[in-house]
């Protein structure tokens, strides 16, 4: 149907349908781990990490870098070491993998043998790790834990008291310059490290969750307290949007399925799992159906949840709509169907295809905090924006990541690199 502009425009809005092909978006999906012990002569090949990434980690955009730096439990962190580290760091950003990078002392359990004596000191690799961090930074999605505790997972630890986390976690934030997200271990870590009367400045907005027991026992193995799960899962749902958040799935007495599954990665707004852990979980839900009718029927499981990690743009309506006696505007509603928001500077952009074979290029504004999960985004555009010389014109809509441009992919079928939103015709 045609909508008239009493000025000169005539606008027929294309037909809007969900899509539930994988998207590709960076910030998100399933994740691999990769793990290095530094320590000299290495107990790796990059050229063989290299040729793994390409054969296992193909289709995904994201990998857990895991380095152990227990080889410097009482001394600081050689320039040779360093320098391994950025040759792991470049390794990946040549794959064009995002990465999800977390520091340990003990990459095989019974993390307190390990760790230094001295807090100082893990303040110390703190700092000198953070200069390498800060030169990848745009290829990191998230720094996971505080450097201690058993696969450097915050637990086995004697650096576990408030104050201890607090200032070992506001030492890494300071080494990062707040150019990373950061995540603990349990919602209580971050209430407790938040709440501290000297913590950092702006950190509440960077720190996200990593929680690797997900489904393992009623408390998730651990990451809440007894009879808790309930409670803080709602805390997560209303608190916990602001950074990224992930990690892994365990199978308890039997196997969660995928519906009641997402439920609960809704609240905690999910953005990255492992793909490879813990497979009796995994492969329940590849081997479940979705039956509900629309465009997911007939995936599996494994594939729903997958592509609704992190977020997940529709636009679902677009009309023209007067917002001002004097001024018609082009009012275009977008809902985020995904886990999660999107945590990184976007733009927005109107591409405009006249009849004659020039394209225009036209910004739109857009803030950043409401593009969250569970959230519909109205944009009001005058239709003055997309009038131009020609007689008539396609108009596509674009969302890329600020930093680098890269094409955040709408889930609309028919879409690729943009959505088209309808047609223009000028009097």
């Amino acid at each position: 149907m045609w909508m008239k502009d009493k000025k000169r425009i005539r606008f027929q809005k294309a037909k809007f349908l969900e899509s539930s092909k994988e998207l590709g978006n960076p910030g998100r999906g399933w994740y691999h781990i990769y793990p290095f012990v530094i320590q000299n002569p290495p107990e790796f090949s990059l050229e063989e990490t290299r040729s793994c990434i390409l054969d296992i980690s193909r289709e995904e955009n994201l990998v857990l870098v895991r380095i152990d730096i227990g080889a410097f439990q009482s001394c600081e962190i050689p320039k040779e070491a360093l320098e391994t580290v950025s040759d792991i760091f470049h390794l990946f950003r040549v794959s064009q993998k995002q990465m999800i990078v977390r520091f340990t002392y003990y990459s095989k359990g019974r993390g307190m043998e390990k760790e230094p004596q001295s807090i100082d000191l893990i303040k110390k690799h703190m700092e000198q790790l953070g200069e390498v961090i800060c030169k990848f930074a745009t290829d990191i999605l998230i720094l996971q834990g505080i450097f201690v505790g058993s696969w450097g997972e915050m637990h086995h630890s004697k650096f576990l008291t408030v104050s201890d986390m607090s200032e070992l976690i506001c030492s890494l934030y300071r080494a990062v310059r707040g150019e990373c997200y950061l995540a603990v271990r349990t919602p209580e870590q971050w209430r407790n490290i938040t709440d501290y009367k000297r913590a950092e400045q702006g950190l509440k907005k960077r720190m996200g969750l990593f929680n690797d027991g997900i489904f393992g026992s009623s408390t998730d193995l651990g990451t809440y307290r007894e009879g808790t799960r309930e409670k803080e899962l709602m805390w997560q749902k209303y608190f916990a949007d602001s950074a990224p958040n992930g990690g892994e799935v365990i199978a308890g007495e039997r196997p969660v399925g995928y519906r009641q599954a997402a439920e609960e990665m809704q609240s905690m707004h999910l953005s990255y799992l492992n793909s490879s852990y813990q497979q009796r979980q995994l492969d329940h839900w590849k081997n479940e159906r979705v039956e509900e009718p629309g465009c997911w029927k007939g995936l599996s499981g494994y594939e729903y949840i997958g592509r609704h990690l992190g977020s997940r743009f529709v636009i679902c309506r677009v009309r023209v709509s007067r917002r001002r006696v004097s001024q018609r505007y082009l009012e275009v509603v977008i809902e985020n169907h995904g886990f999660s928001g999107f945590y990184e500077e976007a733009e927005l952009f109107l591409i405009i295809e006249e009849n004659t074979g020039k394209t225009v290029l036209r910004n739109i504004k857009m803030n950043d905090s409401e593009w969250k999960s569970e959230k519909r985004i109205v944009l009001w555009i005058p239709l003055s924006d997309i009038e131009t010389e020609a007689t008539e014109s396609k108009v596509f809509f674009q969302m890329r990541r600020k930093r680098d441009h890269k094409v955040i992919r709408f889930a609309n079928e028919g879409a690729d690199d943009r959505v088209l939103l309808g047609i223009c015709k000028y009097r």
